[in-house]
């Protein structure tokens, strides 16, 4: 059984695509389906969310570099159905031997044409940037799935990604297909329903209907290293992983139909989320209390990743904008507050004009 390749990728960091892998590889196998998750990122982040020891002696570098095979390497997980093919830390080195190899940009896509996974999807986690991983990533999928959240910067990320994948497609991988933009960390406020619209509007039913909103429960998760589908089955960010894992499921059935193949159907909803409880219970150990200061330096460390690391002049200012936006009461008492200033500040001011004309005698 050749699996269906996945890989999520946008050249920005910081937009949930080690989120988008975890959930959308866990929520497959809710629905019925046996995933295996390549984490190519150095940092390791599927790997720990997904309750493996990035400490491991072997991963996904020793398969680069041939020192063994697929099944020494491959992880099960706490999850049925789902197996990783881990990051380790070594992998942070990985640019440099590759180069030295021949035909290093498709060496994934060797690995993978002679192993049988024995799965229906592979779901690869790709590190930001156009690197030697990404380009191997890219090169051996069927699919790639670009994340992207709805701020002006994330969005200068989606630009340059896209001729990346242009790139691929007219060199390595013709048949690579775009199959979709997710909108992550999700805000209901004027400035991202704009930039979504002009997304949608750009890319069409490219852009998937599932967005995936701002949640404070996926921190939580990550804390405790689980995906937030596991960890909150019931939480808004959990609900729009299944639909959006549904609409995953649809595109691809749509897919093979156009190929003349038939893809097997999925779990209902509420077996897919019966499981999805269990696997709740299982990892219940995992799931410690997050302390306030705790959830405070995620959030902290989410602004950054959304908005870079800013002179406190811009931040206050972008800060400024938003709190206006979502607030909009207080923007018209703002600016009657300001008009009303004006307006006395105008007055006093011909006041002092005409006093000052009266003591020079000129009224």
């Amino acid at each position: 059984m050749k699996p269906y390749i996945v890989a999520i990728f946008n050249q920005k960091g910081g937009i949930s695509k080690t989120t988008t892998s975890t959930n959308l590889a866990v929520c497959l196998a809710a629905f019925g389906k046996s995933v295996v998750v390549i984490d190519l990122d150095s940092q390791g982040d599927s790997t720990k969310s997904l309750g493996i020891d990035p400490k491991i002696k072997q991963g996904i570098y020793d398969l680069f570099i041939g020192h063994v095979p697929v099944a020494d390497v491959i992880v099960p997980t706490g999850f049925e159905g789902v197996r990783v093919l881990p990051s380790t830390y070594s992998l942070a080195g990985i640019e440099l031997k590759l180069s030295e190899m021949q035909n290093s940009q498709r060496t994934l896509s060797t690995i993978l044409a002679h192993t049988d996974l024995e799965c229906d999807y592979v779901v690869v986690d790709c590190p930001p940037a156009l690197g030697i991983l990404p380009i191997n990533a890219l090169a051996s999928a069927h699919a790639v799935i670009i994340p992207v959240t709805a701020t002006p910067y994330a969005n200068d990320g989606l630009l340059r990604t896209l001729p990346s994948i242009k790139y691929v497609q007219e060199g390595l991988n013709k048949n690579l297909l775009l199959q979709g933009v997710l909108f992550t960390i999700h805000d209901k406020t004027k400035t991202t329903r704009k930039i979504n619209e002009l997304i949608r509007s750009r890319l069409g039913g490219t852009v998937y209907k599932a967005e995936i909103p701002r949640d404070n429960m996926v921190i939580e998760a990550a804390t405790s290293r689980l995906p937030v589908c596991v960890y909150a089955p019931k939480s808004a960010a959990a609900q729009a992983h299944l639909d959006f894992t549904e609409e995953f499921i649809d595109r691809h059935v749509a897919i093979a139909a156009k190929a003349g193949e038939t893809i097997g159907g999925r779990l209902p909803r509420d077996k897919a989320m019966a499981r999805l409880f269990a696997w709740q219970t299982s990892n219940a150990s995992s799931m410690a209390p997050v302390t306030d200061e705790r959830l405070r330096q995620k959030e902290s460390q989410l602004d950054r990743m959304l908005y870079g690391d800013r002179a406190w002049g811009e931040r206050w200012h972008l800060a400024v904008i938003h709190f206006f936006i979502d607030n909009r009461l207080s923007l018209a008492a703002f600016l009657l507050v300001m008009l009303i200033g004006l307006i006395a500040l105008v007055g006093a001011g011909f006041e002092g004009v005409r006093r000052l004309a009266g003591l020079v005698g000129l009224v």
